[in-house]
């Protein structure tokens, strides 16, 4: 038998592992002794290894003390169950390390980044499956596929002039510019989206009852003051129409 402390350098868990494990009923030792002493043996240590593969498979503990429970007929199911569960999770790390090439790219490319307008971004980026759903119902599915279609094929450009006009307007907020700059600004703005697909757009939620984007899914770069503040300058500049939408 062994003690804990020597158990615990045999195993190379720490002893205060082993009696975490014990008290959730995956490793019990095999003696305790009158003064409270955990004693284990060459059965534990098989355990050990048991929980530990286990563990690296990616299984929690809660799985574990369940697939315990059940018997070692149920391993291989058990496995397999857990190898598709791996595929998914692989699929999801490809993709989020895809999204942080584009945001790396996209970051590379601006001389300002604000930490917030930046952190949009990638949340955009993240949610884009469930921003085309969203949009699935109250657009036709073929104009969603085009928007995120044009999207994709101007990814790094389109999130760049994202970032500089969003950063340019909020310090214009802050501090006037000249008109003729501050509508240069704002037309920039306004083309980000090309005409011939806000048009199609705008067409489209004509007869929708949409009246606000979800501010999770599609959340906006700008406060509401700051928003209200660009309306404004829109409209004095003669340059409103359609940018409730934007």
């Amino acid at each position: 038998m062994y003690s804990i402390g020597q158990f615990a350098k045999k195993t190379g868990l720490t002893v205060r592992a082993l009696r975490f494990y014990s008290d959730k009923g995956l490793l019990e030792p095999c003696h305790i002794s009158e003064a409270g002493h955990r004693f284990y043996n060459d059965e534990s240590i098989v355990r050990v290894q048991k929980i530990m593969t286990l563990k690296y498979l990616d299984y929690s503990l809660e799985d574990i003390e369940v697939l315990f429970s059940k018997g070692e007929i149920r391993l291989i199911e058990s496995l397999q169950f857990q190898r598709n569960q791996l595929e998914k999770k692989r699929k999801q790390l490809d993709n989020v390390i895809g999204y942080l090439d584009q945001a790396i790219a996209i970051g590379e490319r601006s001389e300002t980044i604000e930490p917030t307008l930046f952190l949009s971004v990638i949340h955009n980026l993240l949610k884009e499956e469930e921003q085309k759903e969203y949009l699935r119902s109250y657009l036709p599915e073929a104009l969603v596929d085009k928007i995120y279609d044009y999207f994709g094929m101007n990814l790094i450009e389109m999130n760049h002039q994202y970032i500089q006009l969003t950063h340019q307007l909020k310090q214009a907020y802050i501090e006037p510019v000249p008109d003729k700059y501050l509508q240069s600004l704002i037309e920039q703005y306004s083309m980000i989206i090309p005409q011939e697909i806000a048009m199609e757009i705008a067409e489209a939620l004509k007869d929708s009852d949409l009246t606000q984007m979800d501010e999770w899914l599609f959340p906006s770069p700008f406060s509401q003051d700051e928003e209200e503040w660009f309306l404004e300058q829109a409209e004095r500049l003669g340059l409103y129409g359609g940018y409730d939408d934007e």
